[in-house]
């Protein structure tokens, strides 16, 4: 998880704690990791793989982005306590670290870089056209 940025201003002493609360997923290629409309429960990290983000459109469903390993997804509905914005579907095998939602709001009240990053991004996503 060092090689991961969003982890990377972490000490190990920090890291260990994490790792303590982290769940590493596998998912298959094609594999829906979570569906729009779902309950956000928990945050994701790609360790390894790749997953689209996707909502349904009238010929079958948008892609509004592509992500790898380093990236996360689901912090917006654990931000906002709202359902899913967008289903994310692996494109390849995919391996995933989370955090569930008590975990994640813990990490980002004692780590102000690590909540910088995620509420960066989740402005981002929230604010841009879908």
């Amino acid at each position: 998880m060092r090689k991961l940025e969003l982890f990377a201003s972490l000490s190990d002493e920090q890291l260990r704690k994490v790792l303590y609360f982290v769940k590493a997923l596998v998912f298959d290629a094609g594999e829906a990791v979570f569906a729009k409309g779902d309950d956000g429960d928990s945050f994701y990290v790609i360790e390894s793989g790749r997953v689209e983000a996707r909502v349904p459109g009238f010929l079958g469903s948008k892609v509004l982005s592509s992500m790898g390993p380093g990236d996360f997804f689901g912090e917006l509905a654990l931000i906002l306590k709202q359902p899913r914005s967008a289903s994310i579907v692996c494109v390849e095998d995919t391996i995933c670290f989370a955090l569930d939602r008590t975990d994640l709001e813990l990490l980002m009240e004692r780590n102000p870089d690590i909540a910088s990053a995620i509420k960066k991004v989740a402005k981002e996503r929230f604010e841009s056209p879908a």
